[in-house]
């Protein structure tokens, strides 16, 4: 649930966070849960699916395959050979979608492909 224009709830069984969507590096399908990963190297598992999780979030985020959705922002290098995005340097998350669509959907909000 969208609590203010950058700000989400994630709630958990006894917990509820209140996170800023730029704070949110990806977020990892686990079947009926979803895996939250932030900046700070927290991770947070919501009761929640990909999918239903995904229409909260802004058009920052981005879904590369059926079990990742990325924050644009942390892209940093995509490998055209391995169909793989790097997040901050570090982390390799596949994509399964189309490169020309990738670069698009990158592209479309705030980061220039030209940077990448």
């Amino acid at each position: 649930m969208q609590i203010t224009a950058d700000k989400i709830m994630l709630s958990q069984q006894d917990s509820i966070f209140f996170v800023k969507q730029q704070e949110i590096v990806y977020c990892q399908s686990d079947n009926c849960y979803t895996k939250v990963f932030l900046q700070n190297q927290k991770r947070i598992l919501i009761v929640k699916s990909l999918t239903k999780f995904h229409k909260e979030l802004s058009d920052q985020f981005l879904r590369v395959n059926q079990s990742f959705i990325i924050n644009k922002s942390f892209v940093n290098r995509i490998d055209k050979k391995r169909k793989t995005i790097w997040l901050d340097g570090e982390l390799e998350i596949p994509f399964t979608i189309s490169l020309k669509e990738l670069l698009y959907l990158i592209a479309n909000n705030e980061m220039d492909v030209e940077e990448m």
